[in-house]
């Protein structure tokens, strides 16, 4: 009974554990500088995090050995400044890409609000920012790009529906696993 026991909680731990892909990366880079005399050593720690969700084809939802199907990278990187002799790091941000429609976006933690940003020809368009409600867990989304609202979902994705005014219709962007 033991051993079934075991095997069974063996078999469902794979089972859980295995919905992400996940790498992780880190680089230190290390400068020394003169200002008035003194030597400053500043050092910039970037941690770059890839995670992709583990998604199968519907159509084979009932069958063994499912194919997979494309699903969005989000990358996570960690920018961490040390300007002084201390070893704590002075500064510390925090930005998520994604990557829907061939666009390229980028979600910046500040404070509890969001900074929206997409990458058009190598350059960072700043959409707006996501300022979080009072009163309940939206987001109000207002820039000259896009308005709307912004959410999260139970499974931790952020929706942002907004209004396009060239189709004239109500856009909703789903960004995976956005939770900082």
């Amino acid at each position: 009974m033991k051993k079934i026991l075991a095997i069974a909680l063996l078999f469902s731990g794979t089972l859980m554990f295995a919905q992400t892909e996940k790498v992780v990366t880190s680089k230190t880079k290390k400068t020394t500088t003169m200002k008035n005399g003194e030597m400053i050593n500043t050092k910039v720690k970037v941690i770059t995090e890839k995670t992709k969700q583990v998604k199968f084809d519907k159509s084979q939802r009932y069958q063994l050995n499912q194919d997979r199907v494309p699903a969005q990278t989000a990358v996570t990187k960690i920018y961490m400044i040390d300007n002084d002799k201390d070893p704590a790091y002075d500064e510390i941000t925090k930005v998520k890409y994604y990557t829907i429609n061939n666009k390229k976006y980028a979600f910046k933690l500040n404070d509890n609000d969001l900074d929206i940003s997409f990458f058009e020809n190598d350059q960072e368009v700043n959409v707006g920012r996501a300022v979080q409600s009072k009163y309940n867990d939206y987001y109000v989304i207002n820039s000259k790009e896009m308005s709307g609202v912004g959410y999260y979902t139970k499974d931790n994705d952020f929706v942002m529906e907004y209004y396009d005014t060239d189709s004239n219709e109500v856009k909703v962007l789903v960004f995976d696993n956005l939770k900082f």
